[in-house]
C-alpha cells in the first residue's frame, strides 16, 4: 500500500446492568376515571360510564380510552399507560449509559492509546510506560512482561 501505515484503534466501556428496568406498580399508584363517554353513539354512550381514564399519579402520564365495554377499556388504557412508563424509564436508563459511555471514552470514541504493535520490527511499545517489548513475546501471552513494568 505504498508504504503507508495502516493502524486501527479500540476502546471498550465497561458499564453496568441496570436491573430496575420494569418496575412493578400497584393499584394505589394510579387514579382510575370512570366516565361517560362523548360524542356519537346515542343515549347509550352518553348515560353510561363506560370511558375509562387511567392516570399514574407521580408522573402525571395519563391514557384514555372510550369503547363500548368498560373492562376493555380499562385494559387498553392500562396498557397504555404501562407502556408510556416503560418508555419513560427506559429513556432514563440509556440517557444515563449513554453518559457513563461518553465519559469513559471522551469525545472521539477513541480512548487512549496505550500500546503500538509493530509486527515488521518484532516491537510492542507500551505508550503508558515508554517501554518496549518483543511483539513475539507479547502475543505468546507473556503480558507479565508488561504488568510489571506498568506496576513498578
Amino acid at each position: 500500500m505504498k508504504g503507508r501505515r495502516h493502524t486501527s484503534t479500540m476502546a471498550i466501556a465497561v458499564l453496568p446492568v441496570d436491573k430496575t428496568v420494569g418496575s412493578s406498580y400497584r393499584d394505589s399508584d394510579f387514579k382510575v376515571e370512570r366516565v361517560c363517554g362523548s360524542g356519537p353513539g346515542g343515549q347509550h354512550r352518553n348515560k353510561n360510564a363506560t370511558a375509562v381514564r387511567i392516570t399514574h399519579k407521580e408522573s402525571g402520564i395519563s391514557a384514555y380510552s372510550a369503547m363500548k365495554s368498560q373492562h376493555h377499556n380499562y385494559e387498553v388504557a392500562m396498557t397504555v399507560v404501562l407502556a408510556r412508563l416503560s418508555d419513560k424509564q427506559n429513556a432514563k436508563v440509556v440517557a444515563r449509559q449513554n453518559q457513563d459511555r461518553s465519559e469513559q471514552l471522551g469525545t472521539k470514541g477513541r480512548g487512549t492509546k496505550v500500546r503500538t504493535y509493530n509486527f515488521i520490527e518484532n516491537r510492542t511499545k507500551d505508550e503508558r510506560v515508554s517501554k518496549n517489548f518483543r511483539t513475539s513475546d507479547i502475543m505468546s501471552g507473556k503480558l507479565g512482561l508488561i504488568y510489571k513494568a506498568c506496576h513498578r
